[in-house]
């Protein structure tokens, strides 16, 4: 296991509900490398914060120590697809979601579109 699968693992694993259940792997090439990181669904959202915060600083973290190695590094978040293969939340993790959120959203800004109380 890389340097940067164990920096995620710790940073993760304090951040569940769950450690146990936290499982870090590694692909990729000695100067490009993926870490995924595979924990239980209930803590999914903790780890990707509101808005992506979270699942953020620690791709920040992990790209500032992989800098040091020459290295690139990238975070993932992989889930459980429903016939049972792994895949990655996407590009961005957390912030994707929180987009689909915000476009689903309703407007309450103005005065006439607010609900009546």
């Amino acid at each position: 296991m890389s340097d940067f699968a164990e920096l995620v693992g710790f940073i993760v694993r304090n951040i569940v509900d769950h450690p146990d259940a936290v499982v870090v792997e590694t692909h990729g090439r000695a100067r490009s490398q993926t870490v995924g990181i595979r924990l239980d669904q209930r803590d999914i959202g903790r780890v990707i914060g509101k808005g992506g915060r979270n699942i953020e600083a620690i791709r920040a973290v992990v790209k500032a120590a992989a800098v040091r190695d020459h290295s690139r590094v990238n975070v993932e978040i992989v889930t459980e697809a429903a016939d049972g293969s792994a895949t990655p939340d996407g590009d961005d993790g957390g912030p994707r979601l929180a987009q689909e959120e915000a476009e689903t959203a309703t407007d309450y800004t103005s005065q006439d579109s607010a609900p009546e109380a």
